[in-house]
């Protein structure tokens, strides 16, 4: 392997690392309304549901990150990951499970929040808006 080869693959792992991790917490958000709808049986309405999730969500979040961010920084992580776990918890009652369908939906969600990301970071961050923790 070159040298040029080896500062090629290091400039490029840190992007790899953040959208692994993107992508793994999108995952695990995701299967976190998967759990939820096989524990409730989806007998539970999506609002105690949202309810349950978003307090599961923030309080991991607050847990793993407590004073080492705002509070509107940690609600607006809960909205976006709660949305997510929504996702997971309401598509299969919808429709039948396909591995395609989740990996395309996991790829949109990540174009999304890379969108979002870079329009963040050009200044044209929406009201209210923040960046996503990964």
């Amino acid at each position: 392997m070159s040298e040029e080869d080896t500062k090629t693959q290091e400039e490029t792992r840190p992007e790899d690392a953040v959208e692994d991790n993107f992508m793994n917490s999108i995952n695990m958000a995701f299967n976190l309304g998967v759990a939820a709808h096989q524990e409730s049986g989806q007998s539970k309405s999506v609002v105690e549901i949202a309810t349950e999730l978003g307090n599961q969500i923030y309080q991991n979040f607050a847990q793993a990150y407590g004073g080492e961010i705002n509070e509107s920084f940690l609600k607006a992580n809960t909205e976006y990951f709660l949305q997510i776990a929504l996702m997971g918890y309401i598509i299969p009652g919808v429709c039948a499970f396909d591995n395609d369908f989740k990996q395309k939906f996991f790829g949109l969600v990540y174009a999304r929040a890379k969108q979002n990301q870079q329009r963040q970071s050009g200044g044209d961050t929406p009201q209210g808006g923040s960046r996503i923790i990964t």
